[in-house]
């Protein structure tokens, strides 16, 4: 399926091509599926998914990373291919990012987790990350100030986002487990992280590039960098309304936890 979703840039949603290879593989989670539920001593016992608030929890880091390797992705970009930044400067831009989430997971869900049900930090976690993204989607192809109008703020609430939704989720996924369910449990929110790494990065950018291509088709005389600058909003404003989506799916699901 992530192999579909990076050949859809080249080839359109409606290649043949991508559609075998996305029906292949629904086909082939479907018969992991099949197998699991049948196994005497399953890899992965579907008990371990069905949980209605372990779901949640997979469902939320899943998408959590879905939106943030587009984010991490766009904001490469977009700090060397628009402002001209060194990889090096690229790089500490990044890292408010990575200390926002440090402050979010030690000082906020930290003190927290165990007080406050794990939905109140994991929905405005959601939120809050939606929020940062949603804020990327103005930036300017031609404006030099935009560090700390849009890049400060995005990173910072990206990373609080990210911080408030990794350890409430981390420690839901293997709570109430025992024996072989709590290995099972943990691997399957591992798992979870790097299959939206994967989909996020390779959805995202599919949609950034053919939202790129839709412009300049439009718009002849565009400037390079207005291009590339329209296809990364846009990707960055999937990326918020799937973290919006997240986040009310969520809530759904965890906040009638007691």
């Amino acid at each position: 399926m992530v192999y579909a979703f990076a050949r859809a840039e080249p080839l359109g949603w409606g290649s043949p091509q991508v559609l075998g290879l996305l029906a292949a593989g629904v086909l082939l989670l479907a018969a992991f599926v099949a197998v699991e539920t049948r196994a005497s001593d399953p890899l992965l016992p579907m008990r371990v998914l069905l949980h209605r608030i372990r779901a949640g929890a997979f469902l939320s880091i899943t998408l959590m990373f879905v939106a943030m390797f587009g984010f991490y992705l766009f904001m490469s970009y977009y700090a060397q291919g628009v402002l001209g930044y060194s990889p090096v400067q690229t790089g500490l831009t990044l890292i408010i990012n990575a200390a926002a989430a440090l402050a979010g997971s030690m000082l906020i869900a930290g003190k927290l987790l165990g007080r406050v049900p794990p939905g109140a930090l994991i929905v405005p976690g959601l939120l809050a990350a939606a929020a940062g993204m949603l804020l990327l989607t103005g930036l300017p192809p031609d404006d030099t100030d935009v560090f700390v109008r849009y890049l400060v703020p995005a990173m910072v609430l990206t990373g609080l986002g990210l911080g408030c939704v990794m350890p409430p989720t981390a420690a839901l996924a293997t709570e109430g487990m025992r024996g072989h369910d709590i290995g099972a449990a943990a691997a399957a929110y591992n798992a979870a992280q790097q299959l939206g790494a994967a989909l996020g990065t390779a959805l995202l950018n599919t949609l950034a590039a053919s939202a790129g291509a839709a412009y300049l088709a439009a718009h002849r005389s565009a400037a390079p960098d207005a291009v590339a600058v329209h296809g990364y909003t846009t990707a960055l404003a999937v990326a918020a309304a799937v973290l919006a989506v997240a986040g009310c799916l969520t809530a759904a699901l965890i906040l009638r936890r007691r």
